[in-house]
C-alpha cells in the first residue's frame, strides 16, 4: 500500500520501506543498549574492584584491633573506650561495604543465564562449522578443459637414475617432483637437469606428494614434510604424529589433512596433531576420494565409505578377486585401478553402474589421473588413454607414476621420464623453451641429467632365467635374461587341482623336502605335495600345529600349545608335548637335531633327546618385539622389530639396528640364505641381509612383504606381487594374485615356477 501527500498527491513512502526503517531502528536501539550495558558493566566491575580493596583493608584493621584486645587481656588490662569505638566503626563499615558489594555483584550476574545460553549457542555453532565430519571431505576436483583430446605429436625422453622404486610424481612451480625410495627428486623440464632434495633425511622413502596452494606436502617413511618458498621442513614434531609410516595423504581444508598409514588405518590431522579414526584400524590406506558428501577410502582389501565419523564397506562384485591399487573420483565417475585392469563406476539418475573398462590391457595399474573426459593410466604394460569409450596405448614402456600439467603428460619409471606433447599446445611457454623434441619412440642422450649411483633396482615384468638357477642350495651369479611371458591367468585359481579335503584356502606354511613339498594348514593338518598329487601326513593334528622349521635331516611342525612334531618318512611323531609348548613363539632346528624354542617371555629352551632345559634368556625390554630365533654360523640370533639381537656371553645380547628409520616398523618375515646369512623383510618394503656380523640393506620392493623363501635365489612375496633378487636388485615377476603367497620354487627341468598360496598351487611357465 502506498501513501500520498494530500497537498501534491506525491508518494511519501511504502510499507516495505517502513518495515526496513523499523528493522534498522530496532537494531540501532539494540546496539545502543548493548553499548550502555557494556559501559554499565565496566563501571560495576570497577566499583567491585574498589570495594574489594576497601574490604580487605578494613578486615586487616579489624584483625589488628582484635589482636591488641587479646594482648591487653593477657596482661590483665581492658581496652580503652576509643579502641572499642574504632572497632564498632570498622565493623559497621564492613557491613555496609559488604552489602554494597553483594548488591553490585548481583547486578553483574543478572544476565548470566542469557550469557550462558549465548555461549552454548556459539559453541554449538562452532561445532557445526568447524567440527562437522563433512568438512573432512576432499575438496571437489577442478576438472580442466579436455586439452588432451588430440593425437600425441611428440615425446621427450629423459634418462633417470635416482630411484629404484617410483611411487609418485607432481608438477610444482614449473618443475617435476618425483618421489620414491631415493627420497625426492626435482627435474627441470626446460634444461633436463635433475637434483635431489638434500633437506630430507637420507633414508626418507617418499610415498605421496600433494599440492596445497603454495606448498607441497611430502609424505612417506617416516613422516610428513612441507616444501614452501624453497624451504623443506617437517610438518609435525616427533611426538605429534602417532604413526610414522605414512602411505598416502589428502588435504581437506586449511591445516586439515587425511593421513593414510601402513597397517595403522586412517589419521585425521591438523597443524598441531593427528588422531586415529575409528573403524579404519589395522588397515593400509592407499587412496582417497569423494562422492557427494561421502568420503571414500581405499585400503588394501576394499573400499570404505562414510561421512567422516563412521564408515561402511562398499561391497562390489566387480572388485571380487582384484587387488586395489589406485582410485580417482570425479563428480559423476569413480575409477579404480587394480591388478587386473581398471574398474569404472558411473552414476546415473538412479544408481551406480560398475564395469570393467577394458577386458585386456592395461592389466597391473600403478597410477591414474583425470583431465576433462580423459583418463590416463600408468601400468606395467605401458601408458594408456581412455576417452569416449576407447582405450588407446600411448607407450609400451612400463610406467609407475603419472603427472599432468597444462601442456603435457609426464610418465615416470625408474629408468626414464617420458613427456608426451599433444597436438594444439605449442603456445605453452614451457614448451617453447624446450629444445627440439624428437619423434615418438626416440631417445635424447644429449640432455644432461645429474646421475646418481642407483640403489638396488626394481625391474618389472619378467621371470628369472631358469637355466641359471641350480636346484641345489648353492647359487650362481644370475645374468640378465630376456623378458619372459607367462601362462598364468589370474582368472584360473588354483592351477593344480586340489583334493576334496583341501577345497578351502587353508594353507599356512611351505617347505621343500627333496623333490616334494610339505604344506601345513590351519584346519586340515599337514600334507605332502609331489607331481600334482596330495597325501596327508599322519600324526599331525588337524588344528593348532601350522608352523614349520627344518634342518638337513628332518622337517618339524609346531604351534602354540600344540606340541612339536617331527616328520619322518610319511608320518609325524611327537617330540615335545603340548604342555611344554604353551606360549611358544618360534622353533629353530639345529643340524645336530636339537631344537631351540623361543617363548613369548624371552626364554629360550633347548630340546635334545626328549629332554628340555633352559638355555638362554633375552632381556625383558624387548618383550613383544620378538619375531624369530636363528643360529647362523656359531652365533645365536633373535630377530626383533628394531634389528638383530646377537648373543654375546651368558645373558648378554648385542642389538644391531636396521639401517634407516625404524619407528613403527614390524618384521614380517626372515629366511636363511646359503652363505651363513639371513634375510629379513620389514613391513615398509625394505629387505636386509645379516652376514659376517653386519646388517646391510639389500633393496626395497614396492609392495608390503608378507613372506620370504630361498630357492635358487631369494623370493619376496608381497600382498599381491612376487619378486626375486638378481644381481643385487629386485625384479617384479608378471605373477599377481589375490591370494596370500607362501613361497616360490623354480622347476628347472620344466622351465617353470611353482607358486604356493594359501589357496593352492599355481604354475608359471617361462618361455624365452
Amino acid at each position: 500500500m502506498v501513501e500520498f501527500c494530500r497537498a501534491c498527491g506525491e508518494s511519501l513512502h511504502t510499507k516495505p520501506a517502513t518495515a526496513q526503517t523499523g528493522l534498522l531502528v530496532k537494531w540501532t536501539h539494540h546496539a545502543i543498549d548493548a553499548m550502555f550495558w557494556l559501559v554499565d558493566e565496566t563501571v560495576r566491575w570497577w566499583e567491585i574492584g574498589k570495594l574489594s580493596i576497601q574490604l580487605k583493608t578494613l578486615r586487616r584493621q579489624r584483625a589488628s584491633l582484635l589482636d591488641q584486645f587479646a594482648n591487653e587481656d593477657n596482661f590483665g588490662s581492658e581496652a580503652s573506650v576509643e579502641q572499642k569505638q574504632a572497632l564498632v566503626g570498622i565493623t559497621e563499615e564492613l557491613a555496609r561495604l559488604s552489602s554494597r558489594e553483594e548488591f553490585v555483584r548481583s547486578r553483574c550476574w543478572a544476565i548470566a543465564p542469557e550469557l550462558m545460553f549465548v555461549g552454548i549457542f556459539m559453541i554449538f555453532l562452532y561445532g557445526i562449522l568447524a567440527m562437522n565430519p563433512t568438512r573432512s571431505l576432499l575438496p571437489r576436483m577442478n576438472i580442466e578443459p579436455g586439452i588432451f583430446s588430440g593425437q600425441v605429436s611428440r615425446v621427450r625422453d629423459l634418462p633417470f637414475a635416482f630411484h629404484s622404486v617410483v611411487t609418485c610424481a607432481e608438477w610444482f612451480d614449473n618443475k617435476l617432483y618425483i618421489g620414491g625410495d631415493g627420497g625426492l627428486t626435482i627435474v627441470d623440464p626446460v634444461t633436463g637437469q635433475a637434483s635431489s632434495a638434500a633437506e630430507l633425511p637420507d633414508d626418507f622413502f617418499v610415498r605421496d606428494l600433494v599440492i596445497n596452494e603454495n606448498s607441497l606436502f611430502i609424505a612417506g617413511f617416516p613422516g610428513i614434510y612441507t616444501l614452501e618458498n624453497t624451504v623443506i621442513k617437517p610438518l609435525y614434531r616427533e611426538a605429534q604424529l602417532p604413526v610414522k609410516l605414512v602411505n598416502t595423504l589428502a588435504v581437506t581444508g586449511y591445516d586439515r589433512l587425511l593421513i593414510g598409514t601402513v597397517g595403522s588405518g586412517l589419521l585425521r590431522g591438523n597443524a598441531d596433531s593427528a588422531v586415529m579414526v575409528l573403524g579404519t584400524q589395522k588397515r593400509t590406506i592407499r587412496d582417497f576420494g569423494r562422492q557427494g558428501n561421502e568420503l571414500w577410502i581405499m585400503h588394501e582389501d576394499g573400499i570404505l565409505t562414510g561421512r567422516g565419523d563412521s564408515f561402511e564397506p562398499l561391497n562390489l562384485q566387480v572388485l571380487a578377486g582384484r587387488h586395489l591399487r589406485r582410485m580417482i573420483t570425479t563428480d559423476r565417475n569413480v575409477f579404480i585401478g587394480t591388478d587386473q585392469g581398471v574398474v569404472a563406476g558411473y552414476r546415473n539418475s538412479r544408481n551406480w553402474v560398475w564395469t570393467l573398462l577394458s577386458a585386456g590391457r592395461p592389466g597391473y595399474v600403478n597410477d591414474l589421473i583425470v583431465s576433462g573426459d580423459h583418463l590416463f593410466i600408468g601400468s606395467d604394460e605401458g601408458v594408456y588413454r581412455f576417452s569416449k569409450g576407447r582405450m588407446e596405448r600411448l607407450s609400451s614402456i612400463p610406467c609407475q607414476a603419472l603427472a599432468l600439467t597444462s601442456s603435457f603428460l609426464a610418465a615416470v619409471n625408474p629408468d626414464s621420464i617420458m613427456m608426451f606433447y599433444f597436438s594444439g599446445i605449442s603456445s605453452d611457454p614451457s614448451a617453447r623453451n624446450l629444445a627440439a623434441v624428437p619423434e615418438i619412440g626416440t631417445f635424447t642422450p644429449t640432455v644432461p641429467v645429474v646421475s646418481m649411483v642407483p640403489m638396488p633396482g626394481l625391474q618389472v615384468g619378467r621371470l628369472p632365467d631358469f637355466s641359471q638357477l641350480e636346484q641345489a642350495s648353492d647359487t650362481l651369479a644370475l645374468t640378465e635374461s630376456a623378458a619372459a611371458t607367462t601362462s598364468f591367468s589370474p582368472g584360473e585359481r588354483p592351477h593344480v587341482p586340489l583334493p576334496a579335503e583341501l577345497q578351502r584356502p587353508v594353507f599356512s606354511g611351505i617347505a621343500r623336502s627333496d623333490r616334494r613339498f610339505i604344506l601345513t594348514t590351519r584346519n586340515r593338518g599337514a600334507w605332502f605335495y609331489e607331481n600334482e598329487e596330495w597325501q596327508p601326513i599322519d600324526g599331525v593334528p588337524q588344528t593348532g600345529a601350522h608352523l614349520m622349521t627344518q634342518n638337513a635331516s628332518y622337517s618339524y611342525v609346531y604351534g602354540d600349545s600344540a606340541g612339536v612334531y617331527r616328520i619322518s618318512d610319511d608320518r609325524a611323531e611327537v617330540v615335545i608335548d603340548e604342555d611344554s609348548t604353551r606360549d611358544l613363539l618360534d622353533v629353530f632346528a639345529c643340524e645336530d637335531n636339537s631344537l631351540l624354542l623361543l617363548f613369548r617371555d624371552g626364554t629360550i629352551k633347548q630340546s635334545r633327546d626328549g629332554e628340555i632345559k633352559d638355555f638362554l634368556k633375552i632381556p625383558g625390554d624387548f618383550r613383544g618385539e620378538f619375531h624369530s630365533l636363528w643360529k647362523v654360523g656359531n652365533r645365536y640370533l633373535v630377530v626383533v622389530d628394531k634389528g638383530i639381537m646377537v648373543h654375546d656371553t651368558e645373558n648378554q645380547w648385542n642389538l644391531v639396528f636396521f639401517k634407516g628409520r625404524i619407528d613403527n616398523v614390524k618384521v614380517v618375515a626372515a629366511e636363511p640364505g646359503t652363505d651363513n646369512n639371513l634375510y629379513i623383510a620389514i613391513n615398509d618394503g625394505r629387505i636386509f641381509e645379516f652376514k659376517s656380523e653386519k646388517l646391510d640393506f639389500t633393496g626395497v620392493v614396492d609392495d608390503q612383504p608378507v613372506a620370504l623363501n630361498f630357492a635358487g635365489c631369494l623370493w619376496v612375496a608381497g600382498r599381491d606381487s612376487l619378486y626375486f633378487l638378481e644381481n643385487k636388485s629386485f625384479v617384479a615377476t608378471p605373477f599377481h594374485t589375490k591370494d596370500l603367497i607362501l613361497g616360490a620354487f623354480p622347476q628347472i627341468d620344466k622351465n617353470s615356477l611353482l607358486v604356493f598360496t594359501d589357496a593352492g598351487v599355481n604354475r608359471v611357465t617361462g618361455r624365452q
